[in-house]
């Protein structure tokens, strides 16, 4: 490749990086927190909870056709307990969130990343532990009520060694 076609690819790409992030704004951080209903399975074990969940993110880029952020969140995946068992179960986030405008107050989003999930287990007086990084996404909808306030649901799954799957509703504030 010769140094004129190196030089006018070269300007060609500062100019494309230079118009898509001069109409591109950041909005900055963004705290949240939602009841949500988790679903856990264990070999046999099947149960659901109703748990709390929160989050802080930033939002990096903001197009008006499409909002990236990335979130660090703490999820209760829930405590169970019968005759013969207690299990508690959380996971801690970081996720990157793709976000969707549809009209003025609307939006969908897709969120995947990585969970350090904790599940301690205690059946008939044996413990077991099922502690690591997983992987973990969901999707989502918004609702933009005051510019800086939005109500959203969602459902997430933590790809873990236990089944857990979350279904929930919140509130998030931008700052």
């Amino acid at each position: 490749m010769s140094k004129l076609t190196q030089g006018i690819l070269a300007t060609g790409l500062l100019a494309c990086v230079t118009l898509c992030t001069s109409t591109a704004s950041a909005d900055g951080f963004y705290i949240g927190a939602g009841v949500y209903q988790t679903d856990m399975s264990i070999d046999e074990f099947d149960d659901d909870d109703y748990v709390p969940a929160g989050y802080l993110g930033y939002q990096i880029l903001d197009t008006n056709i499409l909002l990236l952020s990335a979130e660090l969140g703490y999820y209760d995946l829930g405590d169970y307990s019968g005759t013969d068992y207690d299990i508690e179960a959380s996971a801690l986030s970081l996720a990157g969130v793709a976000y969707l405008p549809i009209g003025p107050f609307f939006e969908l989003y897709a969120k995947a990343g990585i969970a350090s999930v904790s599940v301690d287990v205690n059946t008939s007086g044996n413990k077991d532990d099922y502690d690591g990084e997983e992987a973990f996404g969901g999707v989502g909808f918004a609702f933009d009520i005051l510019d800086t306030i939005d109500i959203y649901a969602e459902y997430l799954v933590f790809d873990t060694e236990i089944d857990s799957e979350m279904v929930g509703v919140g509130i998030r504030l931008d700052f």
